[in-house]
C-alpha cells in the first residue's frame, strides 16, 4: 500500500506515508475511493510502526494475530476520523506533525555541520599561520581553500533544501 520494500527504515515509513496521505487524502483527492485508499494507508502505516517497534518482542502467533487485528481495528478507526477531517486540519494533527520532525531536524543539522566545517578550516588556517612562527610548515592556501568550498557548498546545499522543503509545504 506504501510503496515500501522489505527491511525499510521507520525514516522511509514515515516518508512514504505522508507521500500517500496526501495523494489519497478525501480533500485533495476527489475520486470515489480517495476516503477508502485514505483509510488503508493510515491503517498500513500505524501497523508498519507500530511491527517495527515490537518485532523483536512478538514470537507467539496466536498473539501476533490477535495484536495485529486488534491494532487494525484502532487504525481503522483513526483513519476513518482523519478522512473525514478537512486535509488543513489533517496536516496540523499530531499523526502528520510527527512524520515531519525528522525532515526538518535533518536540513538544520545540515546547515549547523557546514558552518562547523567554515568555522574550522578557518580556525585551524589561522592557528597553523601562528604555529609558523614555532617551526612548524606553513599551511597550504589550497587545502583551507578546499576546505572553505566544501563548508560553503553544503551550507548553499542545505539552504537550498531548506527552502525547496518550506516552498513545497506551503502550497
Amino acid at each position: 500500500m506504501l510503496g515500501l520494500e522489505p527491511g525499510a527504515r521507520i525514516d522511509d515509513i514515515k516518508k512514504a506515508y505522508r507521500i500517500c496521505a496526501r495523494k489519497y487524502h478525501p480533500d485533495l483527492n476527489k475520486s470515489a475511493s480517495a476516503t477508502q485508499l485514505f483509510i488503508e494507508t493510515t491503517e498500513a502505516y500505524q501497523f508498519l510502526l507500530a511491527h517495527y517497534k515490537r518485532q523483536d518482542n512478538l514470537k507467539d502467533s496466536d498473539f501476533i494475530n490477535e495484536w495485529e487485528s486488534y491494532k487494525k481495528e484502532q487504525a481503522r478507526r483513526t483513519a476513518y476520523t482523519h478522512a473525514r477531517k478537512r486535509y488543513n486540519n489533517f496536516v496540523r494533527s499530531d499523526l502528520y506533525k510527527s512524520t515531519q520532525i525528522l525532515d526538518r531536524t535533518r536540513f538544520y543539522i545540515g546547515i549547523v555541520f557546514s558552518v562547523f566545517i567554515i568555522i574550522m578550516a578557518i580556525h585551524g588556517y589561522i592557528y597553523r599561520l601562528k604555529m609558523v612562527d614555532l617551526g612548524f610548515e606553513k599551511p597550504t592556501l589550497a587545502g583551507f581553500l578546499f576546505l572553505l568550498f566544501i563548508g560553503i557548498l553544503f551550507l548553499v546545499t542545505s539552504l537550498l533544501f531548506l527552502y525547496n522543503y518550506h516552498w513545497k509545504n506551503k502550497k
